[in-house]
């Protein structure tokens, strides 16, 4: 007689991990409450701690896009950045205008740590770094004009 209670066990785990895996992917990267505005033209990006210290930095220039207007970010580290590096990026379709896509990526910060995109000195996006120091965040926001 073969017991089928280990094979449920060990199924049920397997769910709960996979579940617990998409959860956490999903949580990676979290909107600032309530972001608005027109990024489009921003000319810094930061990435800053939970404290608010500026790890990275970089300007914004053009990068080359035939269906797109895409203007790109290196990162660099500052001196509370240490070895960190990165990358931010702000796209808009020629078509539709009134809509961008902002993303961050970086690698080489604090393993778990909390960091926030910050573009011309406003918060925008934050993500929680992996064990390894990595995290990434991207989403649409409609453009509104400045006040």
């Amino acid at each position: 007689m073969t017991t089928k209670v280990p094979k449920i066990a060990a199924a049920g785990l397997a769910v709960t991990v996979a579940v617990a895996i998409v959860m956490v992917i999903g949580l990676s990267g979290n909107q600032t409450a309530s972001v608005s505005g027109d990024f489009r033209n921003a000319t810094t990006a930061e990435v800053r701690d939970a404290q608010g210290k500026v790890l990275l930095r970089g300007t914004f220039a053009a990068a080359a896009d035939t269906n797109d207007v895409e203007r790109q970010a290196t990162l660099t580290a500052t001196a509370e950045g240490g070895q960190a590096s990165g990358d931010a990026e702000i796209e808009y379709s020629k078509d539709q205008p009134n809509v961008q896509e902002i993303e961050f990526e970086v690698a080489g910060v604090p393993a778990r740590a909390i960091v926030t995109l910050v573009l011309d000195g406003r918060d925008v996006i934050s993500a929680t770094a992996d064990d390894k120091g990595r995290a990434k965040a991207e989403f649409d926001v409609a453009v509104t004009p400045r006040p």
